[in-house]
């Protein structure tokens, strides 16, 4: 008898022919094997000249009919890492947006991101051209049994801390949290252009490792600094440009479509005005790939699971809630599994899926093995995903009570978590109906 699939098919065709489920649990994997943003990273590797080894461990390139980069030689390959371009957010602003929005949706495709869905694990993935059970960065928040407690990945330090980089020592290197080198020191050649807020801190030297940093303060800046870096008599063979103020607004008042249309058109107006200052023969010469690193989905405070004040799970669990606010990673007391996963369906909504971590490791949600050596104690013993509008939260005792609720959320296994759009075509051909009155073209 088939399990049914634990959440609904997206609405897109497009969509529809890249969903994959898993026999035993029903749930969405993400598609390692060509068609997810770790494959992109790969082809931008394949495609650089980098004389490193490519080595067993990285995934396999991007299919190749949708491999942005496949038929380049020379040139920049630009991947723009768009945070919470979600695939059904995309589809909705180009029957929109006009000329660019019709250019950007004619070159489109879907693809998934990683397993969770979350910036951390994404981003770890796309600089290390590895699934997210290989380099080990598992979730915002996980518990990491050299430290022995349970991190917050963004801020490099103990949950609740509300403190930046106190796991960063004097003696810390990247390979303490994660399994794989990046590509950078595989020997692609590669500049990061990101918010200068970034630049230092310990997530940033683990996700750059061995590439040039390059920090922009603000939009125009952004303009100015990618200008330079394209300008030059020798530019980087890959280039990834970051951005983050589509995930802040989405969620600050959720996925709502006016505010993602607001911020696509002001990242096609950056890539314009970019275009406008380069001669021709440079913006044809920039290959680039558009990309997501999860969407969002509505979360509400009714929908809020706050496990902290949940004394039916809190008994269960050994340690602080890990993993995301939509895929949580319970480490549960000794013979208490089955009693946890009872507690979780009878506080959650009705069919929500819960499953202990071998049956995710077996589904390879965080993709295919070999693993890193720390993955089980990382995850911990039961994972729990939350249907949307709902979702977990956890504070430690005496920690500050967060500022405001975020409506929009991320982290799970839903479409509009999970499908994000690439993308692709020359700088040239991706900003042809603007810029023309900028500087002169050669």
């Amino acid at each position: 008898m088939s399990v049914p699939e634990a959440f609904a098919r997206p609405a897109d065709s497009a969509g529809r022919r890249i969903w994959r489920t898993d026999g035993p649990t029903g749930l969405p994997v993400p598609r390692y094997d060509g068609r997810s943003i770790v494959n992109l990273a790969v082809s931008a590797f394949a495609a650089s000249g980098a004389r490193g080894r490519r080595g067993p461990m990285l995934a396999p390139p991007l299919e190749e009919s949708v491999d942005p980069f496949s038929d380049t030689t020379d040139g920049t390959r630009l991947v723009f890492l768009v945070d919470a371009l979600g695939w059904d957010g995309f589809l909705e602003w180009s029957r929109a947006a006009g000329p660019t929005g019709t250019t950007w949706a004619r070159s489109a495709v879907p693809l998934t991101t990683v397993f969770p869905s979350t910036t951390t694990a994404a981003l770890v993935s796309l600089s290390t051209g590895v699934p997210p059970g290989r380099h080990g960065l598992v979730g915002y928040r996980q518990y990491l049994p050299r430290f022995g407690v349970v991190g917050d990945m963004l801020n490099m330090a103990p949950v609740g801390t509300g403190a930046r980089d106190q796991l960063i020592g004097p003696g810390w290197t990247p390979s303490m949290l994660t399994g794989a080198p990046t590509l950078a020191r595989r020997g692609m050649r590669t500049t990061v252009l990101t918010r200068d807020i970034f630049e230092g801190s310990g997530l940033t030297r683990l996700l750059y490792d061995g590439a040039e940093f390059v920090g922009y303060a603000t939009a125009s800046h952004l303009v100015h600094q990618l200008v330079g870096i394209l300008g030059r008599p020798r530019p980087p063979r890959v280039l990834y440009l970051y951005w983050s103020e589509l995930d802040t607004v989405q969620h600050l008042v959720g996925p709502d479509p006016r505010w993602f249309a607001m911020e696509v058109d002001r990242i096609a107006d950056l890539l314009r005005r970019a275009a406008s200052q380069l001669p021709r023969v440079r913006t044809r010469a920039v290959r680039v790939a558009i990309t997501g690193d999860h969407g969002q989905v509505p979360a509400t405070v009714r929908g809020r699971v706050s496990v902290d004040e949940e004394r039916a799970l809190l008994r269960e669990i050994v340690r602080p809630l890990a993993g995301d606010r939509r895929a949580g990673f319970f480490a549960v007391r000794p013979g208490r599994a089955a009693a946890l996963e009872r507690a979780l369906r009878r506080r959650m909504a009705p069919r929500t899926p819960v499953h202990g971590t071998e049956e995710i490791l077996r589904a390879e949600l965080f993709g295919p093995p070999p693993f890193h050596p720390e993955i089980r104690e990382r995850i911990g013993d039961v994972v729990a995903f939350p249907r949307s509008p709902e979702c977990f939260t956890y504070r430690l005792p005496g920690a500050a009570a967060p500022k405001r609720f975020l409506t929009g959320a991320h982290g799970g296994l839903e479409a509009g978590e999970l499908l994000v759009p690439l993308v692709a075509g020359s700088l040239a051909d991706l900003t042809d109906d603007a810029g023309r009155s900028g500087a002169s073209k050669r």
